[in-house]
């Protein structure tokens, strides 16, 4: 991972060099670079069948990072981005637990499960290149909406899981499994638990995205304002046979600022 970061700068510092000397287009330059943030709500969907990695809902995640745009007409340009993205999802609820993880005496492939929080917490560095088509709306402001691949490289990825439950073996809560061995009687257990899953997750994943913005003149570049979703197409498990299978989704809001290079 630290060598795709040195080549992505070394490259971005290449091309920054060789736009600077990009010479302006009716008022217009031909090159711009710019910095946003927001707030990505992403979401896990699918599951394959494995009640381990069903039934997420979204969670509320940071995101930042760089923008390059090449306009290379009056309406269309190539956009780049650089971004840091918090992804995964969380439950809250009756929700499955591996079985073999909790008694190391049941069969692979037994579920318990209680009642508890459970977040999903995966970092990605991605790098969407988009098509660009915009139109004015004012002398000073312009309505755009982008669309293409990304490439998502994983970070980090931990599991943290809090509160405590009795166990069960079925989804309904009706046959306990965990008991108080003085009284023999159903007792909860701490459920409490930050487990990093990175062995489990996949490397690299393959998504499109794409958005819709408004931008604003202001000083020498220009804000704007950024609504933009994304949708994996790879599944993001490595081992989809015991860990289910996953596609990431997510909804990005963003504001930033550019300035022509």
């Amino acid at each position: 991972m630290k060598k795709i970061i040195a080549t992505l700068f070394i490259l971005l510092c290449s091309m920054n060099m060789v736009w600077s000397q990009s010479p302006l287009k009716n008022g217009v330059s031909r090159f711009t670079i710019g910095a946003f943030g927001g707030l990505n709500i992403p979401k896990l969907t699918g599951g394959g069948g494995n009640p381990l990695s069903e039934n997420w809902s979204s969670r509320e995640g940071t995101a930042f990072g760089l923008t390059f745009t090449w306009n290379t007409g009056p309406h269309f340009a190539w956009r780049a981005d650089m971004l840091y993205s918090s992804e995964g999802g969380q439950r809250d609820g009756m929700q499955a637990i591996d079985g073999p993880s909790y008694n190391s005496q049941v069969p692979a492939g037994t579920y318990f499960y209680a009642n508890f929080k459970n977040e999903s917490i995966l970092n990605y560095l991605e790098v969407p290149i988009m098509g660009k088509y915009s139109f004015l709306l004012s002398k000073s402001s312009k309505f755009y909406a982008d669309f293409g691949p990304y490439l998502g490289f994983r970070l980090s990825a931990r599991q943290k899981t809090k509160g405590s439950s009795i166990v069960y073996a079925d989804q309904g809560g009706n046959t306990p499994v965990s008991f108080n061995p003085q009284t023999g009687n159903p007792a909860a257990v701490s459920m409490d638990s930050d487990t990093n899953i990175k062995d489990q997750i996949k490397t690299v994943s393959l998504g499109l995205t794409g958005g819709i913005g408004l931008t604003q003149r202001l000083g020498p570049g220009e804000v704007f304002f950024d609504l933009r979703g994304a949708y994996g197409l790879t599944n993001i498990q490595k081992y989809p046979e015991t860990d289910g299978s996953n596609h990431m989704g997510n909804l990005l809001l963003s504001l930033g600022y550019s300035v022509p290079l």
